[in-house]
């Protein structure tokens, strides 16, 4: 069997760079370990997916496409009218949504292997995000639990502002060295070290 590999394996996961000040005030790097979730409904089946969530999760599926619903450890995006996704470090919980949800009602798809989580955290991590972004990072629009379809160099991603000074970028896998180089390269100013989180 193939053991999963991640898509930022070669980079330098230590890298220290200092700032024009000499101070580093943000942290860069990957977050790995969780699992990522599509799940699609099918036309007229809402109530039956919604009862499936409900029974597996104990909440039921957000309404809202900017804020994300948070329980315990797992995350929940509306990225469509009838998609959503769903971050959790629970292995197991696609098996057991995949087992609740009717076949004729929705489907539930591993995107682990498509998509890459990246952290960009620190004092200046707005500002930093702001140069690289064509959405409004304001902590009035954009507070903390809200996230935004969105693209860093013309790559598509979720970014989520996941607390204070902690934003994740979920990218598509291919680009995920490329879109990390270019953040990377415009926290220079700021100084910044690298590190891989572990769930």
């Amino acid at each position: 069997m193939f053991e999963a590999r991640s898509a930022l394996a070669e980079c330098d996961a230590r890298t220290d760079h200092a700032g024009l000040d000499g101070q580093r005030t943000l942290r860069l790097g990957e977050v790995r370990g969780g699992h990522l979730l599509q799940l699609g409904v099918f036309p007229g089946a809402m109530p039956a997916v919604t009862a499936a969530v409900d029974a597996v999760l104990g909440t039921s599926l957000p309404a809202s496409p900017i804020i994300a619903t948070e329980l315990a450890d797992h995350r929940i995006f509306r990225i469509a009218q009838d998609q959503y996704w769903v971050l959790t470090p629970n292995a197991s919980l696609a098996r057991r949504l995949r087992a609740a949800v009717p076949a004729d009602a929705g489907s539930v798809t591993s995107l682990d292997g498509a998509r890459v989580r990246l952290l960009i955290e620190g004092a200046t991590a707005q500002r930093l995000l702001g140069q690289l972004l064509s959405i409004d990072l304001d902590r009035a629009m954009f507070p903390a639990g809200h996230f935004a379809q969105t693209g860093i160099h013309h790559v598509g991603g979720l970014l989520h502002h996941a607390r204070t000074d902690r934003y994740e970028y979920l990218t598509l896998r291919t680009y995920a060295v490329s879109v990390l180089e270019i953040i990377a390269d415009a926290a220079r100013p700021f100084g910044y070290q690298t590190f891989n989180e572990e769930i």
